[in-house]
C-alpha cells in the first residue's frame, strides 16, 4: 500500500505516522502542499492529510490549497483522510457550528465576523442573544490560539479590534465567531478519538485559566493536565454522531458535561501529538491500525467476490459433468 502524508511544516507526529504505517509494508512519502501538485498524488492508496488549521496565522493560503486538492483527489476516488468536507470543518469553526447545529447536536451558538465592516451589529447581536461572558477566537486556528473569553461590551469592541490588527500583519482572513460561553459542571472536558464510526479512546483534560481568576478553557499545549477517562454512551454517541454529519473518518472532538447534557465544543481531524507521552503513541497506533483496516476492506472484498465467481464457476462445471 502507498501512503502519501500531506504536510505543512514536518512536526514529529508525522515521522511517527510514518514508522507506523510502515511497520504495515507500507510505503510512504511525504508532499509538502506548498510544493505539491494534486497529480502527483493520485497513484496513492490514501492521502493522509496533517496540515494543521494552526497553520492559518502564517500561511493561510495553504489551508485553501489543501482544500482545493482533496477535492481534485476524491473526485477521481482517491482515499483522503480527511476528506475535503471534513477539512472543511477544521479550518472553518463556523461551518463546524452549522454542520452541527443543522443536525441537533448540542453545541454552543456562534456569530461569524467575516470582515471589520459593521462589526459592533454582530457584537450587539451576540450580546443579545448569550449575554455574558462571551467567547471571541479566530475562525480558523489551533492549540488555543487567540481564545478569549470576555464580560463587558467595551473589553469584547476592544478584544475584536485587537485581533483585526494581529490578522492584518498576519495576512489571516477567516473572520472571527463569538460565541456563547456554556459552563462545564465538571472540572475537565474529554477529549473522544474516533476512525471511521468506531470510538477508539478518551481521556479527559484539565480546565485552565486564562485572563481570569477562575479555570474555563482545556489545551495540553496551554498546561491542561491529561488523564484516563472513561466516557458516557451519551457522549460516545455525540462524538460518533458529530463525525457522521461532518465526515470526518478519523478525529478527537472536545466534549464538555453540562446539566443539559454533553455538548460538543469542537472536532479536530487534525489533531497534534506528544512522542513523549505513551499516552499519545499508543493513540497514534491504535489510528493507523483503523486506517490500515479501512484501506484493506475493499481489497478483501474484491478477493472474495473473485473466489465466490470461481467457486460458482466450479460449481456449475461439476454439475454438467455429474449429469453428462
Amino acid at each position: 500500500m502507498k501512503i502519501a502524508i500531506l504536510h505543512h511544516d514536518v512536526e514529529s507526529p508525522e515521522g511517527y505516522f510514518a514508522k507506523l504505517f510502515r511497520e504495515y509494508s507500507c510505503d510512504v512519502d511525504f508532499f509538502d502542499i506548498r510544493a505539491v501538485c494534486w497529480e502527483e498524488l493520485i497513484s496513492y492508496d490514501l492521502v493522509f492529510n496533517r496540515v494543521y488549521s494552526s497553520v492559518a496565522p502564517r500561511d493561510f493560503e495553504s489551508l485553501e490549497k489543501t482544500i482545493e486538492i482533496l477535492k481534485k483527489l476524491e473526485n477521481v476516488g482517491t482515499l483522503c483522510v480527511n476528506s475535503s468536507s471534513a477539512s472543511l470543518v477544521d479550518y472553518s469553526k463556523y461551518e463546524l457550528y452549522k454542520a452541527l447545529s443543522n443536525n441537533d447536536i448540542f453545541t454552543p451558538e456562534t456569530i461569524l465576523i467575516d470582515s471589520k465592516k459593521d462589526f459592533l451589529t454582530s457584537v450587539d447581536k451576540a450580546i443579545g442573544l448569550f449575554g455574558f461572558p462571551i467567547v471571541a477566537k479566530r475562525n480558523c486556528g489551533g492549540k488555543s490560539y487567540e481564545v478569549y473569553r470576555v464580560n463587558s461590551r467595551e473589553k469584547l469592541i476592544k478584544k475584536l479590534k485587537d485581533m483585526f490588527s494581529v490578522a492584518d500583519k498576519e495576512g489571516y482572513k477567516s473572520g472571527f465567531i463569538l460565541q456563547e460561553f456554556i459552563k462545564a459542571n465538571r472540572s475537565h472536558d474529554c477529549r473522544i478519538g474516533v476512525v471511521d464510526g468506531k470510538f477508539l479512546f478518551a481521556y479527559s483534560r484539565t480546565f485552565v485559566s486564562r485572563d481570569s481568576n477562575d479555570k474555563w478553557i482545556a489545551s495540553t499545549s496551554n498546561g491542561s493536565i491529561e488523564n484516563n477517562f472513561e466516557p458516557t454512551r451519551e457522549e460516545i454517541e455525540l462524538a460518533i454522531k458529530a463525525k457522521e454529519v461532518t465526515n470526518v473518518m478519523y478525529g478527537e472532538s472536545d466534549v464538555i458535561m453540562t446539566d443539559k447534557g454533553p455538548c460538543l465544543i469542537e472536532i479536530n481531524p487534525s489533531p497534534g501529538y506528544f512522542l513523549d507521552s505513551l499516552d499519545d503513541l499508543e493513540r497514534m497506533k491504535m489510528i493507523v491500525d483503523s486506517l490500515v483496516k479501512k484501506i484493506k476492506q475493499p481489497i478483501i472484498s474484491i478477493v472474495l467476490e473473485e473466489n465466490e465467481e470461481i467457486a460458482s464457476i466450479v460449481s456449475e462445471e461439476e454439475i454438467l459433468s455429474t449429469a453428462n
